[in-house]
């Protein structure tokens, strides 16, 4: 994965510590108060700054353009923001990203305020953490990554520039449909009972007279069984369309 570097701090002045109420915070404000939730408004975007809610934006628009929105996209994006804004409103982070999930916000504001207010180190940055949160489910689909690529533009990160960040995000997997049995052409029925009849034969619950070490062995692959079986999943049906 790439190593980010502290993006969040010099050269960014009073995108972080200027008035909470302005840009995209100002919008998802209005939203709140246009139903009538002003005290919603005042508790979840309080401690977020304009820089992060912007992120936010674009970040949950690229977990749902595949029609579904996963825990495990979510809690990515979730533990990195922790990490990289401030710890203390993580409560106030999870309802924002779960509210940006269920509502869309214009995506070209988010990019302007972006490319105005950072500097073109913290917009690559921005970049990796939208091609790291896309592979973290081991797959960088077609939508996703013509999604990405838009953004990049939006930002000043030409194409040339954008192919580099792909090539640091290179994610090592084994070949899915391999570990499944089945050929890359397989059917989605052929996928699905592939994985089930992989399941009956490793799943450590029906291997109970095997011992600490067999079972161990066991567990990790079931787990890239799991592993694969999603991958293949969405391999399949990106080929499809």
């Amino acid at each position: 994965m790439f190593k980010y570097r502290k993006w969040l701090g010099a050269s960014l002045g009073w995108a972080i510590t200027g008035n909470p109420l302005g840009g995209m915070v100002g919008f998802m404000a209005g939203h709140f108060l246009d139903k009538g939730e002003s005290s919603s408004a005042a508790t979840i975007l309080n401690g977020l700054s304009e820089l992060e809610v912007n992120v936010i934006v674009l970040a949950s628009h690229l977990i749902k353009i595949d029609g579904k929105v996963t825990v495990h996209e979510t809690d990515y994006l979730h533990r990195f923001l922790d990490e990289h804004f401030d710890a203390r409103f993580t409560t106030n982070r999870y309802l924002v990203i779960n509210h940006c999930c269920e509502k869309e916000y214009d995506l070209n504001n988010a990019c302007d305020w972006l490319r105005l207010n950072t500097n073109h180190g913290t917009r690559e940055q921005i970049i990796h953490l939208l091609v790291d949160l896309a592979q973290c489910d081991g797959v960088l689909s077609d939508k996703e990554n013509y999604f990405i690529f838009r953004v990049a533009g939006y930002l000043n990160v030409n194409d040339v520039q954008y192919k580099n960040i792909k090539l640091q995000h290179v994610y090592v997997v084994k070949d899915c449909f391999a570990i499944l049995g089945v050929s890359p052409q397989a059917t989605a029925t052929e996928i699905r009972n592939a994985y089930r009849a992989l399941v009956l034969k490793f799943h450590p619950d029906r291997n109970k007279s095997a011992n600490a070490q067999e079972r161990k062995k066991l567990a990790e692959k079931f787990q890239q069984i799991q592993e694969a079986y999603e991958q293949a999943k969405k391999q399949s049906v990106n080929s499809a369309q």
